[in-house]
């Protein structure tokens, strides 16, 4: 979902062309803005998109920190998953899934409120409160939360509050 938050939006805001074969491609202006931000200029997405999130303003330097905090133990439980599901490499699940969820939650607001309210004709100019934006994603990274941790019941309140709210979404 970090992944996502950071790389997919901003392949999917700078696309304008649908094939059926590759979905969203994005246009020139894709590598102008933000491909070209790739600290190593090797127009990584990823690096890129972090580069360009910073930019915006919509992350900062201990954001960026905590990324690379992430990243490093993702690779590392990829690698060491037997050590650590054997108990013989420690980690710290709790306090880096609480990192996590903040980061998503942080970027996924500031995508709502810049640029999903800021664009929409009937919402733009409005006063919001952006505390008070819950991204979907953040309300599924705490009914994961929950389950992860072992509460039952607060993950199936969470999560039937999270079906309710997405009801008339649906096709």
């Amino acid at each position: 979902m970090l992944l996502s938050s950071i790389k997919d939006r901003a392949h999917d805001f700078f696309s304008d062309t649908w094939t059926a074969a590759d979905g969203w491609k994005p246009g020139p202006e894709y590598r102008d803005k933000v491909l070209s931000l790739d600290p190593k200029g090797k127009n990584d997405p990823f690096r890129a998109s972090i580069a360009w999130l910073r930019q915006m303003e919509a992350i900062d330097e201990q954001d960026e920190t905590t990324i690379r905090e992430l990243t490093e133990e993702r690779n590392r439980l990829a690698h060491e998953l037997r050590n650590v599901l054997g108990g013989t490499l420690k980690h710290d699940f709790e306090s880096l899934f609480t990192k996590l969820v903040s980061l998503v939650a942080k970027i996924d607001r500031w995508w709502i409120v810049n640029i999903e309210i800021a664009t929409d004709p009937d919402l733009a100019g409005k006063e919001f409160d952006e505390d008070g934006v819950t991204p979907g994603s953040l309300m599924l990274l705490q009914v994961l939360n929950q389950v992860a941790l072992g509460k039952d019941e607060g993950a199936w309140a969470l999560y039937h509050e999270f079906v309710s709210t997405h009801e008339d979404t649906k096709p």
